[in-house]
This record gives C-alpha cells, sequence and structure tokens, in this order.
C-alpha cells in the first residue's frame, strides 16, 4: 500500500515541483499514462495529480490520455474473458454504442478516467481509440479522429507528433505506451486484420466494418530498451514513482525505424 512506503504525504505541489526537475516546463503539450499504485500516497489523489499538470503546462500547454474503451468491441474477439457464442448477437444489439459524453474507460486506470469527467476536458470521437485532451490545442489534437487508421497520423497521436509532444510514463513502462502504435502505423510493415465497431444510425445500432492494424503494444518493452540503448537515457522519479519522459518525435521516428528494420 502506499501509505506503507510513503514518509511524507506527497502534495499538489510536490508534484509540481518534481515535474518541473523532470524538465517539463510551461506552454509543453504533454501525453500522460499512469499507474497510481506506483507513487506515493498523494493528498487528493487522481485529481492532485491532474491539478499539478495543468499547473505545469500552464494555459498555453495542452494535457492528453488515452480513453480507450474495449468493453465496446465487437464480443467475438473478447479473450480476458471470453462470452458464450450464444451471447455474441444479444450484447451486439444492445449495447450501447460510443458516446463521447458518457462511456467510462476501460483499462486506463483511475487518473485518465478522473480526467475524462473534469471540466474542459474534451475528447476525440471514436469507438475504441478516443483521447480525451485540456489546453489551448485541445479541440485541434481531438478533431477528425478517423475510423480506421485510427492511430495514424490524422489521429490525436498524429497531432501530438506535430506539436512536439513529450511522453509522461508515471509507474508504467512502454508495454502502456499508445504513441508507439505511432511508429506501427508509420512504419507500413503490420498486416491489416478486419474490425468491426458499432455506431447509432436513426436510432438504430449499425455495425460497420473497417480494416485496420493489428496492434501490438507487447513489442513495445524490447523497444523502449533499445532506445533508451542507443540514447544513453535514464529514468526519473516522480513522487515516489519511477517516471520516463520522452521526447514524442524522436522516440516514434526511432521507433518507426526499428519495426521497419526488424521486420526485413
Amino acid at each position: 500500500m502506499a501509505i506503507w512506503r510513503t514518509k511524507k504525504p506527497a502534495t499538489k505541489q510536490k508534484i509540481v515541483s518534481d515535474l518541473r526537475k523532470a524538465g517539463i516546463r510551461e506552454g509543453d503539450t504533454i501525453i500522460f499514462h499512469a499507474s497510481m499504485s506506483k507513487a506515493y500516497w498523494i493528498c487528493g489523489g487522481p485529481v492532485a495529480i491532474i491539478y499539478a499538470l495543468q499547473e505545469a503546462v500552464g494555459t498555453d500547454g495542452n494535457i492528453v490520455m488515452p480513453a480507450q474503451t474495449g468493453q465496446l468491441s465487437d464480443p467475438a474477439k473478447w479473450e480476458n474473458p471470453p462470452v458464450p457464442e450464444s451471447w455474441w448477437k444479444t450484447i451486439r444489439a444492445e449495447t450501447p454504442p460510443f458516446d463521447p459524453n458518457v462511456t467510462p474507460t476501460r483499462g486506463m486506470g483511475v487518473i485518465a478516467e478522473t480526467f475524462r469527467t473534469m471540466p474542459d476536458v474534451v475528447r476525440s470521437f471514436h469507438p475504441y481509440h478516443s483521447f480525451c485532451a485540456w489546453g489551448r490545442q485541445k479541440e485541434e489534437i481531438i478533431a477528425n479522429q478517423p475510423l480506421a487508421k485510427s492511430l495514424g497520423d490524422e489521429s490525436p497521436l498524429g497531432k501530438l507528433y506535430e506539436l512536439s509532444a513529450k511522453i509522461i510514463l508515471f509507474g508504467i513502462d512502454n508495454d502502456n505506451n499508445t504513441s508507439l502504435h505511432l511508429a506501427e502505423e508509420r512504419s507500413n510493415v503490420f498486416p491489416l486484420i478486419e474490425n468491426q465497431a458499432a455506431f447509432r444510425k436513426q436510432g438504430e445500432i449499425v455495425w460497420r466494418k473497417y480494416a485496420e492494424i493489428d496492434y501490438n503494444s507487447e513489442l513495445f518493452i524490447e523497444l523502449g530498451r533499445t532506445y533508451e540503448k542507443a540514447r544513453d537515457f535514464h529514468p526519473t522519479t516522480i513522487i515516489g514513482a519511477p517516471t520516463k519522459i520522452y521526447d514524442m518525435r524522436d522516440l516514434v521516428d526511432f521507433g518507426t525505424n526499428y519495426f521497419q528494420t526488424k521486420n526485413h
């Protein structure tokens, strides 16, 4: 438990101080991934972390967090756990489709889910791979996310790349680094699979098929280690949580080349 490894409660200002020491500045655009379980006990929990991030980047900066919703995917592909095939038809017909204002995140952690519900936070429209954003360019970041290539150049990840974003992995490693899916897309070496997603059309639920990469974050740990060795990269610590902060452009460019080289 966080209490047992904490000598002194962490505060919003302590988080801001640690972010500053780690190189986060006013005006920065950041994409934040986190596991609170690795941090010290925090006064205010996830809300304090979000307030600290907002103070650190200021009103000219931007904060983005993934807001994925795997619970809305085709039940035929569910594995953890699977459901009986006899349920599939009912699930497809009765599960409310994605609503950016209502649908909760799944597996994103308490910080991302809290961020989703906060004032002035907006969300992109994608049935599985949405993102939430706060800051000066939030609307630009989330606009027009495509159904296919949902993590490619036209997605919020592509916009973050153009904005020279910083990636913050707070208490987690690269297997949770969503930005590396942009490297998968750009490498053009991964096969496409057929997917489908539900939409509401004239009051009815309609499933649309589309092709996309079979995204695979299991490859990202080895990629991250290779990058860190090549760059002589050293992690930092923010309120007790081991933290990695990357230049998104540099990491994605490295990752794109890594996948192209590894697959040929």
